[in-house]
């Protein structure tokens, strides 16, 4: 897929698989809405599904600290659409984390 093409949709999927896969469950038993620590994600899996990410969204150097910024597969991969369209992306907001 071009990644100039990608929706927001298809960067949650990409996430979602990503972090399932890391979670050790199936992408559809993966609630986007729940902090990836609930998962058992510490900072090697972070890395580990911000790699995946940045290769298939055609990103790099993403900032170390996005995954804990935003904590979550939805509120991820807003920023992460938002950073492949060259848009501003704010930390999340202290109650988001």
């Amino acid at each position: 897929m071009n990644t100039r093409n990608m929706t927001l949709d298809d960067v949650k999927n990409v996430l979602t698989e990503a972090v399932a896969a890391e979670a050790g469950i199936p992408a559809g038993e993966l609630a986007t809405d729940q902090p990836f620590t609930s998962y058992g994600l510490d900072s090697m899996a972070a890395l580990s599904v911000g790699m995946e990410v940045e290769d298939a969204c055609g990103l790099s150097d993403l900032p170390v600290d996005l995954l804990w910024d935003h904590p979550t597969v939805d509120t991820l991969a807003e920023a992460l659409w938002k950073l492949m369209n060259a848009e501003p992306v704010p930390a999340a907001a202290d109650g988001q984390r």
